[in-house]
């Protein structure tokens, strides 16, 4: 019954400082469960704060923490907005450092978070896409794919990839309601299609849309043992709960909501030699042409005064018209052929339907239950080829079962989950064929005239699966606290169980001509050996008068050599685990004549091993925080805390190895004779051995100070990574050995891989809205520093990397591993947001501005032998620097609402991102034709470079009622 009590006083009073502030929480840092002893308010203190908890209650933007505490008692109606219940719904603001999160308010007495988003930030917010990624640069600490707002990609939907702390963007641990989504089939993957390679996929697994969240918390250090595999951070969305007796018809609430926004509406910076190829574009590199439409529609009530449910429909639709084919090739040749001129559509398109329903079953038992399928299309065509249309599949299902209870010794939570993630492609057909152009083959090839022959390409890489279904089990209990004086604790201990079943599936045998066609020499062709239309010979004249074909028309042409990839799978299976136990403690030494403040200390270990590595992992988490003894108001939090933080190994590791084992290959002499099976060995080109798993090392710490109305707080964070996963390849020289069953320069990963992130961060912020004239004003500055430094690439084998050779760069001679990092990795970034609500009659207006600089950096290249700076004195490998400026944006969204009917609201929002349409370098694409972005380990000097999108304006109206 104690802990019954003090958890209704602490919910209470979080509930209280929300309806003061508008937030998903308040903003003591100082307190996480207890009442100030020493705080005293008046009578009409109190009775306004008990009318602003009741108004919260009914209003749109409740928080996570407020809803969690409602029962079934009946509420008044919701009561007419004045001027202060303005500043409690519309003014959507950053929890930063010292505000206790949805999920445990040990966070805010250690200073894990790097912020937290609250429900009504998110709609006071541009939401672009839609997605995690694009609210999340709200915060510090936060870095950004330098791609990922490209001018000549606006057509994409993906999330963004973000690090966090230094992390690299797939070892972030990304939950939804608890349970983890995170891609471990292969989120890096690859750049482009490949017969045996798939797109890369998103490092979160769901691309959930967040105007269905209650709220996003992001940890960044000093985060608690419950919390493993991860070395980056931990961004927790937690989708909300039906708000109960809120208006609407019979206490059911609904919205439905349609935002565009389109190439008509945005503005474009290109480099000046890559315009002409922007704007005849066959490939998703370029994109001068798109349409984006997202479409949302929720419901949400009480069937029973016990059973809640919340439903939810979002899609966004993204279409993008390009060239059927290309203008010209690298080289300038021209393409021709019937079908060059004309437009083939992309396309993007992705999917949430998510239902949630709550069940309070007693007063110390809750029942919640989700089922949510959430599934990516992506539709792309080769720019060179026919019938060559493929989609690529991504995102899946989730759903999970969780019981609350509170029980005579403590709060016992248990989670039950399942989740199905895939990676997978469907293409149009099952070979791909290279021809010379004919009479027959004439749809689009390059002209021969310059003597170089003309191919006319058709097909694609057929079907392939690669599927994740991930079984949760979790457990989290945590005790009564213990009193024995001016001493507190609080004890904690948890296990997790997951069955992970991986598989890579390929659906059907594909067929890849090897080498260049051959002369038929007035032959035949033999008719579909492979009953798949196809004959790999073709009797029509060929076009092309080029070398290859000493100089003379073929009446036919037929391919000799074959290679056919066999439809099979590879699967596995894996069992992991996580056990831990954390002790919070709590010296209060806050005495009748001294008051010296209070002392807490969190200490914890965290156990994890999986079958997959054969590995078992001990995670010590140390925290330590001091609260001074004077007013809430103006009270100072030292923090320091030492941490360790296991990743994740991937499982694309283990699929890539049997890919080779199913291919066989096929010759055959004259084009009138079947293929015959070749004795040739099909030698592996991955090799998978067991890795240990990569962690981090954590030394931080922070001091936060509120002043009144306002409050700083400053973080420092130290990261040391080791073991982390080098991706390496064999030569002849560099000591791997040469294997049995394996090519001469066959892939192998490592844990030769090294980084270190040093990470300052400042914030200022007011913890209440400034009200002036009728108008609520927020405000926040964040100041963040990131230094880091890798001795491996991220996307591809570096061997350089390894053997740390010297290198000139920049004229001085340095070692490879001290090059510079090329991505997540902006210097400083500074961050201004303002968000400022009011009401006029039955209109309510919300006006934000994002102000954000970015300190510009320099990018190592590759140079020529040609470019000036090239020394030719010097034997090893060479490189310069290019310069990436200073950055300054300013995004704003405009809202409007106007009461219709009856709490029926019409609503309106225009977004604006890059109000000054300022040009921005962002990143490279290795040639002003492709347009595709460079990694950046070979991006050479003659590079392009490529701009952040330009002044775009997005446009949303909807309903609610």
């Amino acid at each position: 019954m104690g802990l019954r009590l003090l958890i209704t006083r602490e919910r209470e009073r979080e509930r209280v400082a929300h309806a003061q502030s508008g937030q998903v929480d308040s903003s003591d840092s100082s307190e996480s469960k207890n009442i100030d002893s020493n705080a005293t308010k008046s009578k009409q203190q109190n009775k306004n704060i008990a009318k602003l908890a009741l108004v919260e209650s009914t209003q749109d933007f409740d928080s996570p923490t407020t809803q969690a505490t409602q029962t079934t008692k009946q509420y008044e109606k919701p009561q007419k907005d004045t001027s202060q219940t303005i500043t409690e719904r519309d003014l959507g603001r950053i929890v930063a450092y010292g505000s206790p999160d949805v999920k445990s308010s040990s966070t805010a007495k250690y200073q894990s978070n790097a912020g937290v988003i609250s429900k009504s930030m998110i709609q006071t917010h541009p939401s672009g896409n839609g997605d995690i990624g694009s609210i999340l640069r709200l915060l510090p600490n936060v870095q950004f794919d330098n791609a990922q707002n490209r001018s000549t990609a606006q057509g994409e939907i993906d999330p963004a990839n973000i690090s966090i702390s230094g992390g690299l963007y797939y070892q972030n641990n990304f939950q939804i309601d608890g349970l983890n989504i995170n891609n471990d089939l292969d989120p890096h993957g690859e750049v482009n299609n490949n017969i045996n390679t798939l797109r890369g996929g998103q490092n979160q697994g769901f691309a959930i849309d967040t105007s269905l969240l209650e709220g996003i918390v992001v940890q960044d250090s000093n985060i608690s043992a419950a919390y493993g595999r991860f070395s980056g951070g931990v961004i927790e969305a937690t989708v909300r709960k039906p708000r109960r007796n809120a208006g609407g018809i019979n206490g059911w609430r609904a919205n439905i909501s349609y935002q565009f926004t389109s190439s008509d509406l945005t503005e474009y910076h290109l480099d000046k030699s890559s315009e002409e190829y922007f704007y005849a574009s066959a490939s998703e590199a370029y994109q001068p042409n798109f349409h984006k439409h997202i479409i949302r529609a929720s419901t949400e009530g009480y069937i029973t005064d016990k059973v809640g449910l919340v439903a939810s429909f979002n899609t966004t639709q993204s279409f993008i018209p390009l060239k059927s084919y290309p203008q010209t090739t690298a080289a300038n040749t021209a393409y021709i052929g019937t079908e060059v001129g004309g437009t083939r559509q992309q396309k993007r398109q992705s999917y949430n339907f998510y239902t949630k329903m709550n069940y309070d079953i007693t007063e110390n038992l809750t029942l919640e239950a989700y089922l949510g399928y959430m599934p990516q299309t992506n539709t792309y065509f080769t720019n060179n080829a026919k019938d060559s249309f493929y989609q690529m599949d991504s995102g899946g299902i989730q759903s999970g079962l969780k019981a609350s209870l509170q029980t005579p010794i403590g709060f016992w939570l248990n989670s039950l989950g399942y989740t199905r993630i895939e990676n997978s492609r469907r293409s149009d057909k099952n070979y791909y064929i290279s021809w010379y152009g004919s009479s027959i083959h004439n749809w689009a090839y390059t002209n021969a005239t310059t003597g170089n022959s003309g191919r006319a390409i058709e097909g694609g890489y057929g079907d392939l699966d690669t599927l994740q279904d991930t079984l949760t089990l979790k457990s989290d209990f945590t005790f009564n606290p213990l009193s024995w004086g001016i001493f507190d604790n609080v004890f904690r201990i948890g296990t997790e169980i997951n069955y992970q079943k991986v598989q890579r599936n390929r659906l059907e045998d594909v067929y890849f001509t090897s080498g260049l066609p051959r002369n038929t020499n007035g032959s035949t062709c033999y008719k579909d050996q492979f009953g798949i239309g196809q004959d790999f010979c073709s009797v029509g004249d060929t076009f092309t008068t080029g070398t290859t074909q000493a100089n003379a028309k073929w009446s036919g042409q037929y391919f000799n050599a074959l290679q056919v990839y066999q439809a099979g799978k590879t699967s596995l299976d894996s069992v992991s685990y996580g056990v831990f136990a954390e002790d919070d403690m709590k010296l209060d030494l806050n005495f009748e004549r001294v008051k010296i403040g209070e002392l807490n200390a969190r200490i914890g270990v965290r156990l994890d091993g999986d079958d997959y590595m054969s590995k078992h992992t001990i995670a010590p988490r140390f925290s330590l925080g001091y609260i001074t003894p004077i007013a809430k108001a103006y009270q100072t939090t030292l923090t320091f805390g030492a941490n360790r933080y296991y990743g994740r190994n991937l499982f694309s590791y283990r699929l890539y190895d049997n890919e080779q084992n199913l291919r066989k290959n096929y010759t055959r002499t004259s084009s009138n004779q079947a293929f015959v099976e070749s004795s040739t060995t099909n030698n592996s080109t991955y090799k998978f051995n067991k890795l240990k798993v990569p962690y981090d090392d954590e030394l931080m710490g922070a001091i936060s100070q509120n002043l009144s109305y306002a409050q700083i707080a400053f973080k420092y964070i130290y990261r040391q990574g080791r073991d982390e996963i080098m991706r390496r390849s064999r030569t002849n020289s560099n000591g791997l050995p040469s294997l049995e069953g394996y090519s001469n320069n066959y892939t192998i990963w490592t844990n030769d891989g090294s980084s270190q992130s040093h990470i300052f961060s400042l914030i200022i912020k007011n913890i209440k809205p400034i009200l002036t004239y009728g108008v609520a004003h927020n405000y926040l500055f964040a100041f963040d520093y990131t230094r880091t430094s890798r001795t491996y690439n991220l996307l591809s084998a570096d061997e350089a990397y390894y053997n740390d050779t010297l290198i000139k760069y920049n004229g001085e001679i340095i070692n490879y591993r001290n090059r510079p990092v090329e991505n997540w990795a902006r210097p400083f970034t500074l961050r201004l947001d303002t968000t400022h609500a009011f009401k006029i009659a039955k209109t309510k207006w919300v006006w934000n501005n994002f102000f954000r600089f970015r300190a510009g950096y320099d990018r190592m290249v590759i140079l020529t032998r040609t470019d000036p700076r090239y020394d030719s004195s010097f034997s090893g490998s060479q490189y310069g620097k290019m310069r990436f400026p200073n950055a300054f944006s300013w995004d704003m969204r405009l809202g409007f609402e106007l009461d219709m009917y009856k709490g029926q609201t019409l609503y309106m929002n225009v977004d604006i991102y890059n109000v000054l349409n300022s040009k921005i370098k962002s990143t490279i694409a290795n040639t002003a034709y492709n347009g595709s972005t460079s990694s950046g380990a070979f991006a050479s000097s003659n590079a392009v470079a490529v701009y952040e999108v330009g002044r775009q304006f997005w446009l949303q109206v909807g309903y609610k009622f």
